[in-house]
């Protein structure tokens, strides 16, 4: 809890506070207040949000202007339909995401996903100090429960793809400290079903690698969902020049895991220690799209040449098992044309067919969505937001 207390937000008179991290609360949220330099996925920050998510609303993450959050914790916060919202050095207010000016903390629970009036906070606007370039891959496999399930295999590939070698811990909050185990990792997963479990893990600090794994049990199986993110090293490091082709064979390697539903990777600019800043960042760029065979046989179902046209338009290839093949196709590099190619890609099918294909897996739908948002609106300018 911040030394501030709940005056700081200035939003009048608060309840009793049911939760340790509680600083401000009103009619449909509540909010803690931190200084610290990385914001984590905490034990008492999991239970603050899923907590307040339950029982109070939405939750607010209020920082200073230089925090940054982790990917577990960012996605978290989405999940739960949470905000976080910078408190500048001058004590004014703006939504991490948008760079969007508020007067009071709260106010962010008004805004639209994709705000287009208003002022932007220039702290948002602010270079930041460093960069580096990141690749993230996010992949969904479904499990069949006839069959021995042992979770934790695209999270395991995808770090030996990207990072040169397997995860070395995992958990359910940060810091993780156990050592990595696919094994342990499937049991806590049945224990807890039916209800779903994210868990977290990590590679070795040499090689920097942060994947989550969600969990949940379906009426088709146990469906597995992971997010990858891997440094790529700055400005002029010669990885970037096999940026498109590491994503290309980390999408290859994860369709080798169970029933593959969906996967893709995009190239990202970020921080070295791959956490997330309240600052104004160019849009990702899709580097390759893996289409499972489900959703292949969803789209060519009146369409049987799909698969081959695409082979010839988009130098799609068959992937995964031979008699149920999925679809890799390339789509650009960090440098950009990717939106383009993908765009193409998607207009050729059926619109209908597509939608239905990207909502077998939710989730990844979601996130798509949301990169894709950020592309179309660009760069915010001091005079309207935009989603960053």
């Amino acid at each position: 809890m911040s030394a501030a207390g709940s005056r700081s937000f200035a939003t009048g008179p608060t309840a009793e506070a049911p939760h340790p991290l509680i600083d401000a609360a009103g009619d449909g949220w509540a909010a803690t207040e931190t200084r610290a330099d990385v914001i984590a996925l905490t034990p008492a920050m999991s239970d603050f949000l899923h907590r307040v998510s339950r029982e109070r609303g939405r939750p607010l993450v209020v920082s200073g202007e230089h925090s940054r959050m982790t990917q577990p914790l960012r996605e978290v916060l989405d999940d739960v339909g949470g905000h976080w919202v910078v408190r500048t050095d001058a004590g004014t207010f703006h939504d991490a995401r948008t760079g969007a000016l508020l007067d009071r903390a709260a106010d962010v629970l008004a805004l639209g996903r994709r705000p287009t009036e208003g002022a932007v906070a220039p702290e948002f606007l602010r270079s930041p100090v460093s960069t580096r370039l990141r690749i993230v891959v996010s992949f969904s496999t479904r499990h069949r429960v006839s069959r021995t399930v042992r979770l934790g295999g695209p999270a395991e590939t995808l770090a030996t793809q990207l990072a040169g070698e397997a995860p070395v811990a995992w958990g359910a909050t940060e810091p993780v400290v156990a050592p990595w185990s696919r094994d342990e990792l499937t049991a806590y997963s049945r224990r807890r079903m039916p209800a779903d479990s994210r868990w977290i893990a990590v590679g070795a600090a040499s090689a920097p690698y942060v994947a989550t794994i969600a969990v949940a049990r379906t009426a088709e199986g146990v469906e597995e969902t992971t997010r990858a993110s891997a440094d790529r090293g700055p400005a002029g490091d010669p990885r970037h020049a096999d940026l498109a082709a590491d994503a290309a064979a980390a999408l290859r390697a994860g369709a080798t895991h169970g029933m593959p539903l969906l996967g893709f990777a995009f190239a990202y600019i970020g921080a070295p220690d791959l956490a997330a800043r309240a600052v104004a960042e160019p849009a990702p760029q899709p580097l390759a799209l893996f289409i499972g065979p489900p959703a292949v046989r969803l789209l060519s179902a009146d369409d049987a040449d799909l698969p081959r046209r695409w082979a010839g338009d988009f130098g799609a290839e068959q992937v995964g098992r031979p008699r149920l093949p999925g679809l890799l196709v390339p789509l650009g590099s960090a440098d950009g044309g990717g939106w383009e190619r993908l765009g193409a890609l998607l207009r050729s099918a059926d619109a209908d067919k597509v939608t239905s294909a990207l909502g077998l897996v939710p989730r990844l739908a979601v996130e798509l969505a949301r990169a894709e948002e950020r592309a179309r609106d660009g760069h915010p300018t001091p005079e309207g937001g935009a989603d960053a």
